[in-house]
């Protein structure tokens, strides 16, 4: 159907300053000097052995534009070990262990390592090295195949999420503590089941950032429930840098929260998490409505 423009407010078809700011902007950003990013293109390229010439493929020689591809891919590589050792040096312990690591654990790692080519990520291999170099069996290989598949974004979510976990006094493993649920018994409907969560999207760990986290294998894929906690025993738990202990007012009433798998917990020693106060604040004055907090 066809809509005379005579009928339409002028209000609605005349842009403000600002809309044509953007539409201009937006404008600007389409049409770049292609030039410009055609060099951008090249060079990319040629950090993998491949240029362009006034030449085509067909007039060079087929094996040295091969020879020269593997030669700049073998220095690349080259070059992306000699900087994880030069981290690795600068993190290594004092006094490590006179056990020496298994052989197929680092050629393993060599192999691995070879390809990681942003400095933010090399650093993280850089500490494992050291890490495991100090102490034999530290990480797994699987936690080697899953750190390899991590990009740089991937790397800050993940440290965002360790800076709001927290570790239960004499436990290994990581959780990230979420609020509490009340079971709805009998005496419970009287008072009025309730369950109280916290929104991690408030403090920079969105439902979509979870969710790489599960496809990552870095938490598991569902948020658990611990059994019902005994009014007469506190539970100790680390977070924000910060101890504190929680013992439930009254019976039926369980901790809500996303824990961290076993490839997820080794990697988190490599990561200084920032603790976000604000999340530990709310999240005691949260469960401070069904647990004595101390």
């Amino acid at each position: 159907m066809k809509i005379e423009s005579n009928n339409i407010p002028a209000g609605l078809v005349k842009k403000t300053t600002s809309e044509k700011s953007v539409a201009s902007e937006k404008e600007d950003k389409v049409t770049q000097d292609p030039k410009q990013t055609q060099t951008r293109m090249m060079q990319w390229f040629s950090r993998a052995g491949i240029f362009t010439s006034s030449k085509t493929s067909l007039d060079q020689e087929p094996a040295k534009i091969a020879a020269r591809h593997q030669f700049i891919k073998a220095q690349r590589k080259i070059k992306n070990l000699e900087n994880i050792l030069a981290i690795a040096l600068k993190y290594s312990q004092e006094q490590s262990s006179t056990e020496e690591i298994d052989p197929d654990w680092f050629f393993s790692f060599v192999e691995m390592a070879e390809d990681i080519n942003a400095p933010a990520m090399q650093e993280l291999w850089g500490k494992i090295f050291s890490v495991e170099f100090g102490t034999p069996g530290s990480f797994s290989l699987r936690t080697l195949d899953t750190l390899k598949k991590l990009t740089h974004k991937d790397a800050k979510i993940f440290k965002h999420a360790v800076g709001l976990s927290s570790r239960k006094k004499n436990e290994n493993s990581l959780t990230i503590l979420l609020g509490y649920h009340r079971q709805a018994h009998f005496f419970a409907l009287l008072r009025g089941a309730k369950s109280a969560h916290l929104n991690l999207s408030k403090y920079g760990l969105t439902y979509t950032n979870l969710l790489s986290l599960m496809d990552m294998g870095l938490i598991f894929s569902s948020e658990l429930e611990t059994g019902e906690l005994a009014t007469n025993n506190s539970i100790d738990y680390r977070c924000a840098g910060e101890t504190f202990s929680l013992q439930a007012k009254q019976s039926g009433i369980s901790l809500n929260y996303y824990k961290f798998t076993s490839t997820g917990t080794e990697l988190a020693r490599l990561v200084n998490g920032k603790s976000k106060s604000s999340y530990f604040e709310d999240l005691k004055n949260l469960l401070s409505q069904g647990f004595v907090v101390n």
